[in-house]
């Protein structure tokens, strides 16, 4: 117990030192970042998810941060620092799993991997400011229903069956990611009874049902979600979907060398029929690398680790050590700390990229140079030439200025990516929504769109919905690629 309290002070000490020079220095504020601010507002005004509020994910993590903005502000900052309490979280969950496996010097590394891997990154994908709440909140709850499982492999204790479903089901109603983790639990805890299992079934489907019980309390009927699934599907089996993941996969092998954290799960499985005597015969490490092989299924054989691969990382980089531990456990500490050192050394070399300070009423924070430009360019003559009550819809996607100027978007078509434009809306549908649903100014950003494909909106893709712009609207700034429009009145 001292040696884990030891441990631990260290972990939030390191923790606490290096969080000043990354605090509101992540994220990708144009693009997903900017939406993850945007859609709990709409919540606050009454709109409601799925009905009018477009989402792919599960709503609980825009629920639960509408209930952040009501409590601490619609600021910046209040996001920032519940993502940093929720990677502490993941933090000191990863230590803990760990400690069920290796000694606890090699835990204690294994969490400033985490740290250094997946919490400090400064791109899109990180645990602080990322591009979706959903998967750092399914993340966290995903690894502590792990963590509850593996105590009730180790002790009998029904206790952990409970928390184990129930955090399970948090992790489902933020998004799918670890859906075949479901399967792995139910199989583990299959044999504790009718009456047990029906209480754990009951955890399990709690946060769910006030999850979207609320939404069906708000209006939400099952014709909203019907729609909302085809349109899901739309994405799931979209052509652009495909040739997206394609460049990721190929991206995952130009990462230098990170490269090699690329084959991780092929790894995992390898070194899983080559031990798996061993493996089996400890239930507790056998549902472990069970449930990190199947989190990883969606990037089985292209783990990026500079992309969404980084929120598998963890539990891949777990399963690897874990195994290798069992033959090889003299070399492991040097191995981890190499790659410690590999992600502190992007991570820091990252931030010189974060050089803008963008000063706003919701908040400061440091962001790319050209993305701060734009952002302030249009926010400020939106300030100075419209009103609170005017419709402004920023394409081919921008939610952060909408955000921060406090004007309403629209909630279904607040991004028209290439994939989104084509092949989950369809661009006749499109264009028949917004005849009669024209907003007082469209913003067009110079956005490059080239990891779907095409470039920029309006001039690579979807000239008509541009023309359309141009019959019903005057061009009132023009600076720097930035255009906006105003709309004609007769």
């Amino acid at each position: 117990m001292r040696e884990n309290k030891i441990y631990l002070f260290l972990i939030f000490f390191i923790f606490i030192v290096l969080l000043p020079f990354f605090y509101l220095h992540q994220g990708l504020l144009l693009i997903d970042t900017g939406r993850e601010f945007y859609i709990p507002t709409q919540i606050l005004t009454g709109d409601v998810l799925y009905k009018n509020i477009f989402i792919i994910y599960g709503p609980f993590s825009y629920q639960f941060n509408a209930i952040l903005f009501l409590i601490f502000g619609q600021k910046i900052s209040t996001l920032a620092v519940f993502g940093i309490f929720n990677s502490l979280l993941i933090i000191f969950t990863c230590y803990f799993i760990s400690c069920e496996f290796l000694k606890k010097s090699f835990s204690f590394l294994f969490a400033l991997f985490v740290m250094f891997s997946l919490v400090f990154q400064t791109f899109l994908y990180n645990s602080n400011l990322t591009y979706c709440f959903a998967i750092v909140y399914a993340l966290s709850s995903f690894l502590l229903s792990l963590l509850f499982l593996i105590k009730y492999l180790k002790t009998n204790k029904i206790n952990f069956v409970y928390l184990s479903c129930l955090f399970a089901g948090i992790s489902i109603a933020n998004k799918y990611e670890f859906i075949f983790y479901v399967f792995i639990l139910a199989y583990f805890i299959r044999n504790i009874g009718f009456k047990n299992l029906l209480k754990a079934f009951l955890c399990f489907t709690l946060m769910p049902l006030i999850s979207y019980g609320a939404l069906f309390l708000q209006g939400l009927n099952f014709y909203d979600i019907k729609k909302s699934f085809n349109l899901i599907n739309n994405l799931i089996t979209a052509p652009l979907i495909k040739y997206f993941f394609f460049k990721t996969a190929i991206a995952a092998f130009n990462n230098g060398i990170f490269s090699i954290f690329t084959i991780l799960p092929v790894l995992n499985i390898i070194l899983f029929f080559i031990n798996k005597n061993e493996i089996i015969k400890n239930k507790p490490l056998f549902a472990f690398i069970l449930c990190a092989v199947a989190s990883s299924a969606k990037s089985l054989f292209s783990l990026n680790v500079f992309h969404m691969g980084v929120f598998l990382l963890p539990m891949c980089f777990l399963a690897l050590i874990a195994m290798l531990n069992i033959k090889y456990q003299r070399l492991l500490p040097f191995f981890i700390i190499f790659c410690i050192l590999l992600f502190a050394s992007e991570d820091f070399n990252s931030l010189k990229n974060k050089n803008y300070l963008l000063s706003s009423s919701k908040g400061n924070i440091h962001t790319y140079q050209k993305d701060g430009n734009t952002i302030k360019q249009v926010s400020d003559f939106i300030f100075e030439n419209t009103k609170i009550t005017d419709k402004i819809i920023v394409l081919p996607e921008g939610c952060i200025i909408n955000f921060i100027t406090e004007r309403k978007g629209d909630n279904i078509h607040y991004n028209l990516d290439p994939l989104m434009y084509f092949n989950v809306f369809g661009e006749d549908k499109i264009l028949n929504y917004f005849k009669f649903k024209l907003p007082e100014y469209f913003v067009i950003l110079p956005i490059d769109k080239n990891e779907y494909g095409y470039k920029f909106f309006g001039k690579d893709y979807a000239a008509n919905f541009h023309n359309m712009i141009l019959k019903n609207y005057n061009t009132v700034y023009e600076k720097n690629n930035i255009i906006i429009f105003k709309k004609k009145y007769d």
